[in-house]
């Protein structure tokens, strides 16, 4: 296994780590992994981390998987061309290589995405569909694997990835085993919707307001403004307002302030949380805010609603 470029994604590295060896000892049993240099040196992590490199781009046939980070978009330009040559050789040999978080623009940049679909975090895609008008990004799926070429949007989708990898290579018990240390469980997000009154009319919709909302149930906590929505998803404000007008009758601001406070009386349902902290985790910036917009769409206070459920 190795890994590309300075900002190695953590989340898949440990799931490795720990599906390696028994219990927590993090020694190389059943896997190895080296980190290759895909700039210039000293290898440096957006964070400020720096990592030694422990491979080289010799030969892709040394390793079973290729893992690309990209890091961030702007320090993508000083990639040696010796990588792409080293990822198209592996391509042609069939062997698997992964895109991980931005990784995928270094995959578009050496040729291998032409014609093919990939998984982008929402961030990212107005910047990849700029760079890159041959691929087909996806951003409502944790992961893509189209032929030898799987690419994921990041962060802890990558435990996910790594795991799909562990099982198929290795067996189901090591990567369970990983997930389990992990305390990952996709299945239950912080925040998601149990009840989605508006899910009959997204069957009907168009890939534009269908791409938003998924968006928009990702960020509950952290809604950003529809101009950076729109961004995000490579279009303009304005046709994202149309699109939602047409599908949903409604403005895309107030249809994410909908789901936000549907979100909202679910944990006010669950008595986990004071109203305070739900107003900040559904992403209101006070809890007079969040009061005044609850009562104005349910007719009653959030005090109120948690009294009549009793």
């Amino acid at each position: 296994m190795s890994e590309l470029h300075p900002d190695a994604d953590a989340s898949f590295v440990d799931a490795l780590r720990l599906a390696a060896d028994r219990q927590d000892q993090s020694r190389q049993v059943y896997f190895a992994w080296d980190f290759i240099a895909a700039g210039p040196l000293p290898v440096r992590a957006s964070c400020g981390l720096e990592m030694a490199a422990t491979g080289n781009l010799d030969d892709p046939a040394t390793y079973d998987c290729l893992a690309v980070c990209g890091g961030l978009v702007r320090d993508m330009e000083p990639i040696h061309a010796a990588t792409f040559d080293y990822l198209q050789a592996a391509d042609r040999r069939g062997i698997p290589i992964i895109g991980l978080c931005t990784g995928s623009f270094v995959l578009a940049q050496a040729g291998l995405l032409r014609h093919r679909e990939c998984a982008l975090h929402f961030d990212t895609l107005g910047e990849f569909v700029a760079r890159y008008q041959h691929a087909s990004p996806v951003t409502n799926q944790n992961y893509v694997i189209d032929g030898n070429i799987v690419t994921c949007p990041g962060s802890i989708v990558a435990i996910e990835v790594a795991a799909f990898l562990i099982a198929h290579y290795s067996n189901a018990g090591r990567a369970q085993k990983a997930l389990n240390y992990l305390l990952f469980k996709p299945e239950e997000p912080r925040i998601a919707l149990r009840t989605k009154p508006y899910e009959e009319a997204l069957g009907a919709a168009s890939r534009l307001t269908v791409e938003a909302v998924k968006v928009m149930e990702t960020r509950i906590d952290a809604p950003c403004s529809i101009g950076e929505l729109a961004h995000s998803l490579n279009t303009s404000k304005a046709r994202l307002n149309r699109a939602f007008l047409a599908d949903l009758q409604s403005a895309p601001a107030v249809f994410w302030r909908r789901i936000r406070l549907l979100a909202a009386r679910e944990l006010l349902a669950s008595r986990r949380r004071s109203v305070t902290e739900i107003a900040y985790e559904t992403g209101f910036s006070d809890t007079a805010h969040f009061c005044s917009s609850f009562k104005k769409h349910f007719s009653m206070t959030p005090k109120q609603f948690r009294r009549i459920g009793k």
